[in-house]
Parts: C-alpha cells; structure tokens; sequence
C-alpha cells in the first residue's frame, strides 16, 4: 500500500515534543493515519536565528513519521504573521475589511511553500499520496511539480472560500488561486464552498462551472469535491457523560430545571492541548 503523506502548516506530534498545536486539522488526520504506513510533514513552530539553516526533525510513532522544519524569523513574518494570517484568513472568511496586503508578505508566503517543496522532495517516494491541507499551503503542489514530481496530490481547505466576487478583489488572486490547478484533486467542507471556486474557474479561467468539474487533460485533471470534517462521536459522547457527573455541571443543571443544557468538558481541551491554529 502507498504512504500517505500529510502536509500542513503544523504537526501534531504524538508525545507533544516540537509539534506543537495543530487543532481540528488533527481530527481529519489522524485516522487516515491510524492504519497505514504514512508521513506527516510541516512547520516545528521552531524560528531559525538569523544565519541559521533550517532544522529538520523526525520523530516516528508506531508507523508514522512526523517530520517538522523550523522556519527563519523573516518566513514566519512574512509567510504565517503575514499574508496566511493577514491575507488569507481574513479573505476566505469573507472579512475583506480585516485584509492587510503587501507584496513581501506573499513572495514570503511563496518562499516558504518552496522550502516545504524542497525538503519534500527530499523524502517523497514515486508512489506515495500526498495530501495537503489548508490556506496556508495553495502554492505547494505547483513547486512540487516543478521538481518533477507526478505523485497523486489532493488538497483540502478548512475553512470556507467565498464567492469569486470576493476572491477577485483580493490583489494577486490571479497569480495563486488558479494554482490550486495543479493538483489532482480540491476538497472543500459544503458544496457551497466548492461551488464557489468552480464559478471562480469559470469566470477567471472559462472553466465549465459545474460539480463535477475536471480542469486538464491527459493522465492529469483536476477535480472538485465536497469531504465536510465530522468528529469522532463515541469518545465526544463519553466526554459528555462524565462532565454531568461533576458537581458544577449538576449545580446549573439543578439551578436551570427544564432547559435544555449543553454541558462542554474543558478538562478534554488541556488534555488534548490544542487549539486552532
């Protein structure tokens, strides 16, 4: 059976050592892993100083190997603070009022998708699946195309993309969204989201703007398809049950009788220690 191979901008590293927090990313994830042979690559969290190279680190977990990279103060500035954070984010959740634009963040944000390429590159076998997830990496499958790379490559966003007269406002659309092109297949959360960047194929590229959508031709196309991120129910439902027990959910559950109460265990939360990132 091939590899797959997870790539996002953090880790969740089983023992918690270097991964640092990688949040609802790590629900999707994990049990994709949980039976096969993989690989989980991205960002350590760690900042390189000035001069340093970059640090590569794996740590392997059953049959898994987490393989993180540190990051320069200049990439995490201009990549993460910036235009993922700055840009992206901000965009994709339709708040184009909270966008804050600069050039050097996005040739940051391209660099950093170039150095996750390149170590990439480093440990990719011809026949493994790469699966990539989020905003913060649109660009990767073009540069690891470029390195002569054919391996299946699928990418998923969290978070919502809004319709293409947002997306065609935001600076430079031109130059990233189409990349998404390049890989084999796009994953959104609802069809509404997926049906919002087919309509930006059609508009921009002259695309047929339809579900099912193959952009390419020959032994590579690209599709579109919605893949919504459930949770595992069972160990949320005995959460739950051991949270009415304790004394300060049975005190508001006597004080409010008659109302319905949803009951969150925060004791899960620090557990688990993550949070979205």
């Amino acid at each position: 059976m091939a590899r797959l191979v997870v790539v996002s901008n953090r880790v969740a590293i089983p023992d918690g050592k270097g991964g640092g927090r990688a949040g609802g990313l790590e629900v999707a994830v994990k049990a994709a892993l949980r039976h096969r042979e993989g690989v989980w690559f991205g960002w350590s969290g760690k900042i390189a100083r000035k001069g340093e190279a970059s640090e590569i680190s794996t740590v392997t977990h059953d049959t898994i190997d987490y393989v993180t990279t540190s990051l320069g103060a200049e990439d995490y500035k201009e990549y993460y603070n910036g235009f993922a954070n700055r840009v992206l984010w901000p965009v994709l959740h339709y708040r184009f009022d909270q966008a804050e634009f600069s050039r050097r963040d996005l040739s940051g944000y391209m660099r950093v998708n170039e150095h996750f390429a390149s170590e990439l590159d480093k440990i990719l076998r011809p026949d493994d699946l790469v699966w990539v997830h989020d905003y913060h990496l649109i660009p990767l499958a073009k540069a690891l195309r470029a390195r002569g790379l054919n391996n299946r490559i699928g990418f998923f966003l969290h978070i919502p993309l809004p319709p293409p007269e947002i997306l065609t406002a935001m600076p430079n659309h031109e130059r990233l969204i189409p990349l998404l092109g390049e890989y084999d297949l796009v994953g959104f959360q609802t069809d509404g989201d997926a049906a919002n960047f087919a309509r930006y194929l059609a508009k921009e590229l002259g695309a047929p703007s339809h579900m099912s959508l193959r952009l390419g031709s020959g032994d590579r196309a690209m599709r579109i398809g919605t893949f919504p991120v459930g949770i595992e129910t069972h160990p949320f439902t005995r959460l739950a049950r051991r949270a009415v027990k304790t004394p300060f959910a049975r005190q508001v559950i006597e004080s409010l009788p008659g109302t319905l109460i949803i009951v969150f265990d925060q004791l899960y939360d620090s557990q688990r220690n993550t949070q979205d990132d």
